[in-house]
């Protein structure tokens, strides 16, 4: 299902309970890393359990335009780099995905030179100058104009480097774009406080299947000694551990019982420790999760950190589920300042909210206080990112009444088929048509379920 461009609104009918089990996606987040991997060798590859979700789309057309041959179906893309172009990318696509930043590292491995244009995604405020700052420290010369960075490798080749990440973000997208370019430079490149996720560590391992040398993946300290070639190898992504807290949670919220299938318990651990600390009932048996909820939560205090840390992309989620408890809990924001303006909205659906902004330049950590209610109510919200979309989508679905979600299309960004997993759980909601405003300015795609 290809359904970029399109706006969505969501009519969630409330008072649901989510029963019944979720056989878990590949990860959004391990897709977006492995894909422009191939592009560092000349051949034909195959990528099995590739999640069918609008990202992954939008990055393989921007690989296409690069001419490279890429089929998906039945979640397994095969790609031919045999014809590689390293064409500039300056504007369309690449504004609408963060992770096409990724192609700038593979390019200026593979050629020496890249253009691209500034990435897009979610309107979060998520830095790119730490991917320039890492390929101006192996060598390669940065320059903007307007919108666009071009970088250049005077030497024809990057060239090994140490690189010191910021220990208190560990960030997991430099950390994959210097894997990627490190792959192929001269001599030896270290990454130091590199990022721990699960999805880092498959990205490591596809390429060292690929003939990468690289050691300690899954360690805050990674070290690659750049090869002259990779070679074709087919991958398997990983599940989608997000995808899975998603589902655990939205059965919490509804208190109602959801099993997950696919995702180690470990990759999910401080969920699970807070849901537990919740009043939650958690069984973990291998990659086989469930989470059963049978009263209000209790309130409790979480912090956002870096794997192996409660993960930000959980903390929607996990607010919406806390907007219910008896008492006040605490959340604290240290990766995105902008992850907890979802409260925002919703605090429209009966959520009581206090937010605190920090009075430091970067705004972070950013508080929020939560003082549960019995009930939401059902209201008209925005989903302002595919989290946010995740977190009012949970919100609709407990309420009492009728919930309209506008800007639901990112929904789409990151939950592979969620309106038929949803609707197994026994949720009901429906797509409804945008409006004329909604629709001006975009051009709207048909899709199917």
């Amino acid at each position: 299902m290809e359904c970029d461009g399109f706006m969505a609104s969501l009519r969630v009918v409330g008072g649901q309970v989510l029963r019944g089990v979720v056989e878990v996606s590949g990860s959004k987040n391990a897709a977006l890393a492995v894909l422009p991997a191939p592009l560092l060798c000349r051949g034909v590859v195959r990528l099995h359990r590739v999640p069918d979700i609008t990202d992954v789309h939008t990055m393989l057309r921007l690989i296409r335009s690069l001419g490279v041959h890429a089929q998906f179906e039945n979640e397994t893309v095969e790609m031919d780099t045999t014809n590689l172009c390293p064409r500039p990318l300056p504007n369309g696509s690449v504004a609408e995905i963060r992770a096409s930043i990724y192609l700038a590292g593979v390019l200026l491995a593979r050629f020496g030179e890249v253009t691209i244009g500034l990435p897009g995604g979610c309107p979060l405020h998520r830095r790119v100058d730490f991917h320039l700052d890492a390929f101006q420290r192996m060598g390669a010369e940065v320059f903007f104009n307007g919108e666009i960075i071009r970088a250049v490798c005077p030497k024809g080749r990057l060239q090994g480097a140490v690189i010191e990440l910021d220990p208190r973000w560990r960030s997991v997208g430099t950390t994959v774009n210097i894997l990627l370019a490190a792959s192929l430079a001269e001599g030896t490149t270290v990454i130091k406080n590199a990022a721990m996720e699960p999805e880092v560590v498959s990205c490591a391992r596809y390429l060292k299947a690929m003939g990468a040398q690289i050691e300690g993946e899954g360690t805050t300290t990674i070290t690659i000694l750049g090869v002259t070639e990779l070679h074709p190898a087919d991958w398997i992504v990983i599940p989608d551990r997000i995808e899975a807290g998603t589902y655990l949670l939205a059965g919490a919220v509804t208190q109602g019982e959801v099993t997950t299938i696919g995702v180690p318990e470990e990759w999910l651990r401080p969920l699970l420790q807070k849901l537990v600390e919740a009043g939650a009932q958690v069984t973990a048996e291998g990659e086989r999760i469930t989470v059963a909820m049978h009263q209000r939560p209790r309130p409790i205090a979480l912090i956002t950190e870096p794997f192996p840390g409660f993960p930000t992309d959980l903390q929607p989620p996990m607010g919406t589920f806390l907007s219910r408890g008896e008492g006040v809990s605490l959340i604290v924001e240290t990766i995105h300042p902008d992850r907890l303006l979802y409260l925002k909205e919703l605090a429209k659906l009966g959520a009581q909210v206090v937010l605190e902004e920090a009075a430091n330049p970067k705004r972070l950590p950013c508080l929020a206080w939560l003082t549960g209610v019995e009930n939401l109510r059902g209201a008209v919200v925005e989903a302002h990112d595919l989290r946010a979309g995740a977190a009012l989508l949970l919100a609709g679905l407990a309420a009492e009444g009728e919930t309209i979600i506008h800007q639901a299309e990112k929904l789409w960004r990151g939950y592979a088929h969620f309106p038929d997993k949803f609707a197994a759980l026994g949720a009901s909601f429906e797509l409804t048509e945008p409006s004329e405003e909604q629709v001006k300015g975009y051009a709207v795609a048909e899709f199917g379920h």
